[in-house]
């Protein structure tokens, strides 16, 4: 808890009571913070991390109890206490409120100082729950049941987990269809709404891919977000093979489990779900990829913005390459992006699952890559990956950024892997504009995009040096 007593969100509909709620509370010592109403509250609650949640009942849209129920369906009493306001006093509305899973209640209008003595009890609880917890990582106490709970139900707007009977969708506030909601048995996300490892809750389908599908999970011990990488060995694509899948696994957890940098998406747990289906927990990233955000933009970002984000990139490849391994595959798929409160954006790099360790033996004629990204050496059997090859994959994918298509787009892959290997690096600035922002970011792309590895940057910290000594000049030419 920090320096306070323990943070606290309030919700009530009534701006009067939240302010005067705040600045009292915030006199007694605890951290807090505030929500309008209950789909606000609910959203703050996925988003964030709070000791207690002080909680109106009388409220318009979503009443309180409907808010707690929302709330004991991912997490436990003493995981997150909930405390009910409500001004009536009498035994059916208290009954009502504990059955729901309130931790207590308080009668609106009672001294405050009893009102803090209730609220400390309930953290101090909360506190000593948690100290007992054998490792850290401890089996949620105080509700079997919501540990047990399936939630079999979904959104089909936001894709989020849902009870049969909610009303609306508590994450895009999307009212209940006629038909009702979708049924997850239904669905190819077939695991939303179970809880996997006996403490991560599936709560939102994120992504499919060939042999992994993405979830945004809530850790029922901890009360925060990751992302669920669930890698299954049944049933893959032809042509690839489940010990490809396990080995290339084994490697992204060897490889991101050594790394600590803010740019590289961090690797927490691996769950093992049933026989030959197994989780990834990572780094839950609220933003989206890079080609994503390229699609919003209309194909092409702004030169200086896509030399930062290349730049964020660098900075987590290059902790990478002073440990040895080499990412293999940078591309705008594999970068997710955060927009920032105030403005640009924060870069995380994943997917290190092909990844070569530099004293790993690559065994002779296998490809792997992206061929849109791909380094020559990636290509030709007789050449060896270093960390420059990671220099031309982030070369190409600053190309894309400042270009809106990658630098040798073709119809087939076979035209794209020749033209890495022979054709002329395309250029950005046409002829007479060599002194342009674009000029400026041709002269980088044909150092990162060199054929010759020996003919790029050294390593990646000249490349983050020179966007540096450009960056004034970014400024001031058009």
């Amino acid at each position: 808890m920090g320096t306070t007593k323990g943070h606290i969100l309030v919700v009530d509909d009534s701006e009067m009571n939240r302010d005067i709620l705040s600045f009292r509370l915030g006199e007694a010592g605890f951290e807090v913070s505030t929500a309008v109403d209950g789909a606000d509250a609910l959203d703050k609650i996925r988003q964030g991390s709070y000791d207690l949640v002080l909680l109106d009942i009388v409220m318009p849209r979503m009443s309180g109890l409907e808010v707690l129920e929302h709330i004991r369906n991912e997490q436990a009493l003493i995981d997150l206490p909930v405390v009910m306001q409500t001004s009536k006093s009498d035994s059916s509305t208290v009954v009502q409120t504990l059955k729901l899973g309130a931790n207590d209640y308080v009668v609106k209008g009672m001294e405050f100082e009893v009102l803090v003595a209730r609220l400390e009890t309930q953290l101090d609880i909360q506190k000593r729950s948690r100290l007992s917890r054998s490792g850290g990582y401890s089996k949620l106490s105080g509700s079997k049941a919501s540990r047990k709970r399936a939630h079999r139900y979904y959104c089909g707007q936001c894709k989020s987990s849902l009870n049969k009977e909610d009303i609306t969708c508590s994450v895009c506030h999307r009212e209940r269809p006629g038909e009702g909601w979708g049924k997850v048995e239904n669905s190819a996300f077939s695991r939303l709404g179970s809880i996997i490892g006996e403490r991560y809750f599936l709560n939102r389908f994120i992504s499919l891919g060939a042999a992994a599908t993405v979830y945004q999970a809530r850790d029922l011990d901890l009360n925060r977000e990751y992302a669920a990488k669930l890698v299954s060995l049944d049933d893959l694509p032809a042509g690839v093979s489940a010990s490809d899948i396990r080995e290339r696994t084994r490697r992204e957890v060897e490889v991101m489990s050594k790394l600590s940098n803010p740019h590289v998406v961090k690797i927490y747990d691996v769950v093992e779900v049933e026989e030959d289906v197994f989780a990834l927990i990572l780094d839950f990233v609220h933003g989206h990829s890079l080609e994503r955000l390229l699609q919003q933009a209309g194909g092409k970002l702004d030169p200086a913005k896509a030399l930062d984000i290349a730049r964020q990139i660098a900075q987590g490849l290059y902790e990478a390459h002073c440990l040895g391994i080499v990412h293999c595959d940078v591309k705008p798929e594999n970068v997710m992006v955060e927009k920032l409160p105030l403005r640009g954006y924060f870069a995380h790099v994943l997917d290190f699952g092909i990844a070569e360790i530099l004293d790993y033996a690559r065994s002779s004629g296998e490809y792997v890559g992206t061929p849109l990204y791909s380094a020559p050496e990636q290509i030709r059997e007789d050449a060896s990956v270093d960390l420059r090859t990671d220099i031309y994959g982030l070369g190409a994918t600053l190309y894309h950024m400042v270009a809106g298509e990658p630098p040798f787009p073709a119809d087939n892959a076979i035209d794209v892997l020749k033209m890495h290997l022979k054709a002329p690096v395309p250029r950005l600035a046409p002829a007479g504009h060599e002194e342009s922002r674009l000029g400026l970011v041709d002269e980088i792309l044909t150092r990162m995009l060199a054929k010759n590895p020996d003919d790029r940057f050294a390593d990646l910290s000249e490349f983050i040096e020179y966007v540096d000594a450009i960056a004034p000049l970014m400024l001031r030419v058009e």
